[in-house]
């Protein structure tokens, strides 16, 4: 292999391990710049022997270009180069010029260039290679003698050829960059003949017109278009949105999306980077991420989620969308029971110092299996003297939201329905570590859906009779680690007659409904634990 060709391939290597530093082309550009390339096969020097006697000036071949460019397709573009390079060699035998010979060479290229872009490495180098070929006009004269008595030989001719190589556009600004190239010439389709050979460059490129685009969004899907304050710390990991990324750059790239809801969220959510192979499409998903102060929203109020889709390659691309969001008040909830956990309110301070209070009381049955039962009543009971009682629900148009007073603004009011006395109680049983259960029972032949709770003793069944002879006075439920415990239905709107009617009629319930009516085999009758 000849050293030529040796050189060649290692420019070629070099330049393709360059390709991780790279940005996106503009759609055109025009570019001047200086070559060198060595037309005369001899190197660029100034020789002198015998007190100058004897010199040679070679001038291998400098030149310069003006090169277009158009974008074909994606990374593919059009390219057309016209150049002029010169060389001259002059030989001197005392002191009088012996030898001239002149050399011109003018390309006229029309080929192709292909841009190499990388995803993993951010910076402002567009690595390419390019190829192609055209009419290669020659020319060259000749001159022996002395000046006054030279002997001149012209000669001119086109000679067909193509070339290889590649290089890199260092942008400068947005439409500036520096441009340097290595080039192989096979004129006349030779390797070493004549006037082929490497040929380097260096010069400026103006760009102009549309970026290329690295991806589309092929459809953004909104999941989530009202947002219930009492669930905010469910939409940090639920998604609100699905946006369909395609990539379109004809290589890997790296896409990561920013969400934001302007004014409400704390700090933009952010899906971390996801790969996406050439032509493919994924869906990724837009969370938010909201604080308490979300809480402090009193009425419906509009609001705009933002999301900025950014592509990582070389440098960021980045494209925005949004969509309308509705807020609706801190107290609203949608019905859906799954959600109503969130308003529970377990570490609330008021709460928390009230039933520790209570629970002073309770010193005697400190490691007694009936802890849990009796500090269970003592919180119904205070609930009781506090004059807490059951308020029907208002009649809700079915389009409007169900609405769930947290446990200090019952305390406040002194009145709930269903679902309000519900987190009241469950509050205060989860601030002493009782865990509870929402029971909803939706009957097919009721117009109305109803709630209640239960709570776990912690008691074995064996002990059953620590609180009650009768077995259907209590359900038996297993416990995740597999121990079964007894647990305690109460109807929580009988909170004004007391404990004992409360669970005597939450009993009756669940004996009925649940199991002698199946409605927990058949599904209208769903137990939802407080998380």
């Amino acid at each position: 292999m000849t050293r030529r060709i040796k050189l060649l391939i290692c420019s070629i290597l070099f330049i393709i391990n360059v390709q991780r530093l790279d940005a996106v082309s503009r759609s055109s550009g025009i570019g001047l710049k200086m070559s060198y390339w060595n037309i005369t096969n001899h190197p660029t020097r100034i020789a002198t022997s015998n007190f100058g006697r004897h010199a040679s000036v070679d001038i291998s071949g400098f030149g310069a270009w003006i090169h277009f460019s158009s974008r074909a397709h994606l990374n593919w573009f059009f390219e057309f180069q016209i150049g002029a390079i010169g060389g001259t060699h002059m030989a001197v035998e005392d002191y009088v010029a012996g030898t001239t010979e002149v050399s011109a060479l003018v390309p006229i290229l029309l080929g192709m260039r292909y841009d190499m872009m990388s995803s993993r490495i951010p910076g402002y180098i567009q690595p390419y290679i390019n190829g192609g070929g055209g009419p290669y006009w020659i020319s060259s004269i000749k001159t022996r003698g002395a000046i006054e008595l030279n002997e001149q030989e012209i000669v001119s001719y086109n000679q067909f050829g193509i070339y290889a190589g590649g290089g890199a556009n260092i942008l400068l600004t947005d439409w500036l960059g520096l441009n340097f190239n290595i080039t192989y010439h096979f004129v006349d389709l030779k390797f070493e003949e004549e006037f082929s050979g490497l040929e380097f460059g260096l010069g400026l490129n103006f760009m102009w017109g549309r970026r290329s685009e690295i991806f589309e969004i092929k459809d953004v899907q909104l999941i989530v278009s009202d947002i219930y304050p009492a669930y905010y710390q469910f939409y940090n990991t639920y998604p609100i949105a699905l946006v369909r990324v395609k990539n379109i750059a004809g290589y890997p790239i790296e896409v990561n999306l920013r969400s934001r809801l302007a004014n409400y969220s704390e700090r933009p959510s952010i899906s971390g980077y996801k790969r996406i192979e050439n032509g493919k499409s994924i869906d990724i998903p837009v969370t938010l991420i909201f604080g308490s102060m979300i809480q402090e929203i009193s009425t419906h109020e509009s609001a705009v989620l933002d999301i900025e889709v950014e592509a990582r390659v070389g440098k960021s691309h980045i494209k925005t969308l949004s969509a309308p969001i509705t807020i609706h008040n801190k107290n609203a909830w949608n019905g859906d029971i799954d959600k109503l956990n969130y308003f529970i309110t377990p570490d609330e301070p008021d709460i928390l110092k009230v039933s520790r209070e209570l629970s002073k009381n309770l010193n005697e049955y400190e490691n007694n299996p009936l802890l849990h039962f009796k500090q269970a009543v003592y919180i119904f009971d205070y609930l009781n003297s506090s004059g807490i009682t059951y308020h029907k629900d208002p009649n809700i148009l079915f389009y409007e939201d169900d609405r769930v007073q947290y446990a200090l603004e019952t305390m406040q009011i002194g009145s709930g329905d269903c679902d309000d006395l519900v987190v009241l109680y469950s509050s205060f049983l989860e601030s002493l570590g009782i865990k509870t259960a929402f029971v909803e029972v939706q009957d097919p032949n009721k117009e109305i859906a109803h709630l209640y709770l239960i709570f776990d003793t912690d008691i074995q069944p064996e002990q059953g009779r620590l609180i009650s002879s009768n077995e259907k006075k209590y359900i038996i439920r297993e416990k995740g680690n597999g121990v079964k415990t007894i647990w305690i239905p109460l109807e929580t709107t009988l909170i004004s007659a007391g404990f004992e009617e409360a669970w005597k009629v939450g009993a009756v319930q669940y004996l009925r409904d649940g199991i002698i009516e199946n409605g927990i085999r058949d599904g209208w009758v769903k137990i939802i634990h407080v998380q």
